[in-house]
């Protein structure tokens, strides 16, 4: 695979798609009526705290960038593999997740000897995310 020819064959539609789900999901996934107020307790804050944005313009860029290179690289992975239609995307994205990032948070939360519950929240929500992202772009392939 030449990386110049796959860049310039990617549905960049579909990633930047992809890539505002990502964020959209990461603000629903942590509102408080859904896993907020469970991750929030996990890590000690109170309500007031936990909604305090004041500060975290930089965490907020970052969580953009991240997701758009999130949606980059998963779009070039499916398309390398050839694989399209929506559940095959959102598996594929959910194995990647599920191999790299949950397993990962699992040993690293678990000698920082981070809440369980606080693992379990972050590592859910990194599958949900890239099985969305698999979802949408291997529904564009």
């Amino acid at each position: 695979m030449n990386l110049i020819d796959a860049l310039q064959n990617l549905n960049y539609i579909a990633v930047a798609i992809a890539a505002i789900a990502s964020y959209i999901l990461g603000f629903v996934w942590y509102h408080w009526a859904v896993f907020g107020k469970a991750w929030a307790n996990a890590l000690g804050l109170s309500r007031e705290e936990a909604d305090n944005t004041e500060g975290l313009g930089g965490a907020f860029a970052i969580s953009l960038v991240s997701g758009l290179s999130k949606a980059l690289l998963i779009a070039l992975l499916l398309s390398a593999l050839n694989i399209s239609g929506v559940l095959s995307g959102a598996f594929f994205g959910a194995a990647v997740a599920i191999v790299f990032t949950a397993t990962s948070l699992g040993y690293y939360n678990g000698f920082a000897r981070t809440s369980v519950k606080l693992t379990f929240i972050n590592s859910a929500h990194s599958v949900a995310e890239l099985a969305l992202i698999g979802a949408i772009i291997a529904a564009f392939n």
